[in-house]
């Protein structure tokens, strides 16, 4: 409870939650007053510690919190030094223009984070830009650690080969450093000091580098599991797909048997009567032809129940749009080129809903590689839409799943469905569909 109405106050969780507990007893803290017990002072500020402590960590994360924190380590290596930089016993030779380029070696650690391989490349620069005009100057606090930043920044975000050339120039750096550092004249020299900061230096690139390893492989983890996600939500839609469209099929198969049979008897009527006999013979086909309407329509509300975007309530998808569906599996990584052999017609509602989707299960059962892109042809034949699609057989559940809708769409349209493989991992889907006009 005494949590609960700590969120409350940080806005964490509602007040009703809070109310319902029903506590009695309150305090005053800081900018409010807390229902607690007897120790619940203590509780609440050790709790709202916590909570300052995790945003200031939150912040410092973020984008502005990294530039505030490397902007207050380049004032706080500066102004180490401007006091021993004055001081001529020293520095030696005090110079109004050594003083001024004395941040040159500090500042470069501003580009770390955005440009690691720049900030190297500043660094290199400000070791020699720093000892005008002199060239004996003392700046060895400054240059030393943010070399160290720079270094295990590049390391850990820089490719490998720019990591290595930016660390040649931060030793080029140190190198021209310990030349020109005053106060190494009488402690050991350059040797001394080269034999310090190289290891230094290639040990934190190596720890860099090590880091860098690490979040690649958590990256490519997280890229997987977040794969593995998308074709779990896959397959679990079109095993949705599967069932509705297996439902439609057994309500089809039940409703459509006695208006196929009016529509038979209908026919064969209307084929044993004479000739001349002109009224019955319209009646006939007014049946037959509000029979096929009939089917006709009955094919499109059960296309409603195979759609998977009915609760949206957005418009079917027609065979119009199929330049958009191909865009889209395009997008996703997929080289796909379209055919279309014959003059392109607008086809009942349930035909063209149902070749949709057949090619979009078809997609997905039918992959595509660099050098095999996946090939769909439409065909408009007098009666008959046919479809093939062409491509590389990819595994996984996926797979059969989109396979087994794609078939239960032909044949619940009274089509017919076949599966080949012409040759080791490559596969092609082809299909028949009824294509009987929307008016009969």
């Amino acid at each position: 409870m005494l949590i609960l109405i700590v969120r409350q106050r940080l806005g964490l969780c509602h007040e009703t939650t809070v109310a319902a507990a029903g506590w009695r007893r309150v305090i005053p803290w800081r900018d409010g007053e807390f229902v607690s017990g007897e120790d619940g002072g203590v509780a609440v500020r050790a709790y709202g510690q916590a909570m300052l402590y995790e945003r200031l960590v939150r912040w410092l994360g973020g984008r502005r919190g990294r530039v505030v924190l490397d902007l207050a380590i380049c004032v706080v290596l500066i102004g180490y030094m401007i006091p021993a930089v004055l001081d001529p016993d020293v520095n030696g030779r005090v110079t109004v223009l050594g003083t001024a380029l004395l941040p040159t070696a500090a500042l470069p650690v501003l580009l770390r984070r955005r440009a690691p391989f720049a900030a190297a490349c500043a660094l290199a620069a400000g070791c020699v830009i720093s000892g005008i005009p002199t060239f004996n100057q003392f700046r060895l606090g400054t240059a030393v650690p943010a070399a160290m930043l720079i270094v295990f920044s590049l390391a850990s975000r820089a490719e490998r080969g720019r990591a290595v050339v930016g660390l040649a120039l931060v030793l080029a750096g140190m190198a021209f450093l310990g030349a020109t550092e005053v106060v190494l004249d009488d402690s050991g020299g350059i040797t001394g000091f080269l034999i310090f900061t190289f290891p230094l230096c290639g040990g934190i690139w190596a720890a860099g580098r090590i880091v860098r390893s690490r979040e690649q492989v958590a990256a490519q983890l997280a890229e997987r599991s977040r794969e593995l996600e998308r074709q779990r939500e896959q397959t679990a839609e079109l095993a949705i797909a599967v069932e509705r469209a297996r439902l439609a099929s057994n309500l089809d198969a039940a409703a459509r048997a006695r208006i196929r049979t009016m529509v038979e008897l209908a026919e064969g009527g209307g084929a044993s009567l004479p000739t001349e006999v002109e009224p019955a013979n319209e009646l006939f086909a007014r049946i037959e032809r509000l029979g096929r309407e009939s089917l006709n329509e009955m094919r499109g509300l059960l296309g409603v129940l195979r759609s998977d975007e009915h609760a949206e309530r957005s418009p079917r998808p027609t065979l119009a749009q199929i330049d958009a569906l191909l865009a889209e599996a395009r997008a996703g990584g997929s080289f796909v080129n379209l055919e279309i052999v014959g003059e392109s017609r607008a086809l009942a509602a349930g035909t063209e809903l149902a070749a949709y989707r057949t090619v979009q299960h078809a997609l997905v059962a039918v992959g595509a590689g660099d050098d095999r892109p996946a090939t769909v042809q439409l065909r408009y034949l007098p009666g008959v839409l046919e479809f093939e699609v062409r491509g590389i057989a990819p595994d996984g559940s996926a797979a059969a799943a989109a396979l087994m809708a794609a078939r239960e769409r032909v044949t619940t349209h009274g089509g017919s469905f076949d599966i080949d493989t012409p040759a080791p991992g490559e596969r092609v889907l082809r299909a028949r569909l009824p294509a009987v006009a929307t008016g009969g």
